[in-house]
């Protein structure tokens, strides 16, 4: 890769770029609104704005195509800012909110392969490696563009129906009563889940961004969803999940267990339950200590305040922190009922160890990457597998 495409990639970030951005984010903070159904509501005639939205769109537009050798950092940030501009463009035409970032996103990537193409005819002496280059990037920083301007318009995260403080602090109480203050837990436990999170957050990064762009693609907006849950000694906690359903999925229901073949779930969200892809954010939780690699998985709190009110033990299996493999989700399945998560629950509390953790991990990796998917697999991992006790 010739030395231009990264030489000063730090020093030299394009002015009307850097411009542009500030300008899109202050005058998009609250401008844009959808209506319920998605499409942008009727507009005045076009006015300042536009034409300042109009007039950065065309001079970056030309300033990246006339560019024969555009830096990579540059064309990032160029991609982010052309979209962001796009999207405000397209805002003043009456189109649902999801072709509107679509069509911003395609648009910026269109601008980048014409660049692309541009280059080979201009510079016979661009390498394959740097096309690639400019491709990646310019396409990072597309969906970077998109995923912000949807984040500005809409959110960042979609936190449906979280419980009230009266709820939180009913289960807060009722665990109180029942299991006391639970101990701090084993320091070695907690220092292998930090060492771990890491790890897998660096050599997950590429999933990550993957999946970030499959989800905002299929349903523009929101690409995480927070999941309250009854975390250690029944305090609530924002458990992070990539958003597998669409938009608002529980806003008529509330807020439910998943049936299977729910219609709510997008095509990449199926993809992402069967994988257990969509648990990648809980990496986060993990590491500020919300979570633990194993540990009873957690359930929402305003489900755990309604098992509470007919069985007060179900509060034990909050002794230790919820973890994102479980004894109930490897030897049994995700429709248990709550006595019988309780029960696998409390057999791994009585035998819990690193050993037996290190167990039930390589379990979960069998059971999401081999057994899923196999045409005779009876829903179980075989009983000799769940042994208790030493390895």
């Amino acid at each position: 890769m010739p030395k231009n495409y990264i030489t000063g990639a730090f020093t030299e970030i394009p002015a009307p770029a850097g411009l542009s951005i500030i300008i899109s984010l202050t005058m998009a903070r609250n401008y844009a609104h959808t209506t319920k159904e998605g499409a942008s509501p009727a507009v005045e005639a076009p006015g300042w704005r536009d034409l300042a939205y109009l007039s950065l769109t065309l001079l970056l537009g030309w300033v990246t195509f006339s560019s024969s050798s555009p830096r990579l950092f540059w064309q990032f940030w160029l991609h982010i800012a052309l979209v962001l501009l796009l999207e405000r463009l397209l805002s003043r035409f009456p189109l649902p909110h999801r072709q509107r970032y679509r069509l911003a996103f395609l648009g910026s990537i269109g601008l980048g392969a014409a660049v692309l193409a541009g280059g080979f005819f201009a510079s016979p002496a661009l390498s394959a490696g740097g096309a690639v280059a400019i491709l990646l990037v310019s396409g990072c920083g597309a969906v970077a563009g998109g995923v912000l301007a949807s984040g500005i318009n809409q959110c960042f995260w979609e936190n449906n129906a979280p419980p009230s403080q009266q709820i939180q602090q009913e289960v807060f109480r009722r665990h109180y009563e029942t299991i006391g203050t639970p101990p701090f837990g084993s320091p070695a436990k907690r220092a292998f889940d930090i060492l771990l999170a890491l790890l897998g957050m660096l050599l997950s990064f590429p999933a990550w961004f993957l999946i970030t762009f499959l989800v905002w693609f299929e349903d523009p907006g929101p690409v995480l969803f927070v999941k309250n849950s009854v975390g250690k000694g029944g305090k609530n906690f924002h458990q992070f999940k990539f958003r597998t359903m669409i938009r608002e999925a529980e806003h008529d229901t509330g807020p439910v267990l998943a049936s299977e073949g729910d219609e709510r779930v997008l095509v990449i969200g199926r993809f992402l339950r069967k994988t257990a892809l969509d648990e990648l954010p809980q990496l986060i939780n993990i590491l500020i200590g919300d979570m633990s690699f194993v540990g009873p998985r957690p359930q929402r709190t305003i489900l755990v305040r309604d098992y509470l009110i007919p069985m007060p033990e179900y509060a034990e299996r909050h002794c230790v922190r919820p973890g994102l493999a479980g004894l109930a989700q490897v030897a049994g399945d995700y429709y248990l009922t709550p006595r019988q998560k309780l029960r696998f629950d409390r057999l791994y509390i009585r035998y819990a160890s690193l050993a037996f953790d290190l167990k039930l991990i390589a379990l979960a990796f069998l059971l999401v990457f081999w057994f899923r998917w196999r045409k005779d697999w009876d829903g179980r991992i075989p009983r000799r597998l769940l042994r208790l006790g030493r390895v």
